[in-house]
């Protein structure tokens, strides 16, 4: 069996799929079958739960192994199916996907520590002209990223992304087709400052969720007569780092908006108000994703007169 020599795709997903799509991205390894012997096989895609992979010559649905990888990683599990072109190998133990990432960086030559790529699922903001609009990531490299979107992106548009926890990326926008993009970096974001990220992102999937608010649940501000009803994607920002933000209701004093990231009462933060710009708030209320805060700076009659404008459906 021949197939390029080519990093796994590294999944924070934590979900197994058993048949891999394609074989463009594999890491050589091996597996050990005990009685029945040594085979040689290309991991496509590693999660915290397994690989997929193909193997040379037959093997067994529930077989007993264990998977060696040149970069350092050794995992007991079994095999999940009997094609050798599409199995699955689930792990005794959960793996740490970004433990086994850092391995193999450090075991890629220089020249080569640009291949991993990381398969991923995260809001982010797309700023694209005057608007601002949600996407998911589908997966992430030092260089681009790969998105899923509604927004009508262009090729050789120029773009600003928003991931929660890092500052704005520049970027260009390289395809774009059937919902979905490929968006080149202006300047590589390096995996000195993806690492760390990485390994929040993994904790965070790791914790407790989030209590969700329901979209059909009241507005805090539903009582206030000047409230504006918004719905449109934003962002906030805590010293260097900027969130994600769906801002619900606004009043000149007060802010109701969502996050993923839950924000502590007292908290001072900047939010983005389209076509105003930056303002200081104050977080006094926490309900999951759902939070309240009060202007710093009421704002003003002609202040409130243009987020009306935003709020408006276009014609």
């Amino acid at each position: 069996m021949t197939l390029p020599a080519r990093s796994a795709i590294f999944s924070l997903s934590g979900e197994l799929d058993a048949p891999p799509g394609a074989v463009e991205d594999a890491s050589p390894g091996r597996l050990l079958l005990g009685s029945a012997g040594e085979r040689n096989c290309f991991v496509h895609r590693l999660t915290s739960a397994g690989a997929t992979l193909t193997v040379s010559g037959p093997i067994t649905n529930g077989d007993r192994a264990t998977i060696e990888l040149p970069f350092g990683l050794v995992a007991d599990g079994a095999i999940v199916g009997s094609d050798p072109a599409a199995l699955a190998f689930r792990f005794d133990e959960p793996l740490d996907v970004v433990g086994a990432l850092a391995r193999c960086l450090a075991a890629l030559p220089a020249e080569r520590r640009q291949m991993p790529r990381i398969e991923l699922r995260q809001r982010l903001c797309v700023r694209h002209g005057d608007q601002v609009d949600f996407a998911w990531t589908r997966n992430l490299s030092p260089s681009g990223i790969g998105v899923e979107t509604r927004a009508l992106l262009t090729t050789g548009a120029q773009v600003e992304l928003t991931l929660d926890g890092l500052r704005p990326i520049q970027g260009e926008v390289r395809w774009a087709e059937k919902g979905q993009a490929g968006i080149a970096f202006t300047e590589e974001l390096g995996w000195q400052l993806l690492m760390p990220w990485l390994r929040k992102v993994a904790s965070q999937r790791r914790g407790p969720a989030l209590a969700v608010v329901q979209d059909h649940a009241p507005s805090a501000l539903g009582a206030v007569k000047d409230a504006l009803r918004l719905d449109i994607a934003t962002h906030v920002r805590s010293g260097v780092n900027w969130w994600n933000a769906k801002l619900n209701t606004l009043s000149s004093t007060l802010v109701e908006f969502e996050s993923d990231t839950e924000f502590t009462p007292l908290s001072s933060l900047w939010l983005s108000l389209p076509g105003i710009g930056g303002w200081p708030i104050r977080v006094i209320e926490c309900h999951g994703t759902r939070h309240v805060a009060e202007f710093r700076i009421p704002l003003r009659p002609h202040e409130m007169a243009r987020l009306a404008e935003a709020a408006r459906p276009p014609r």
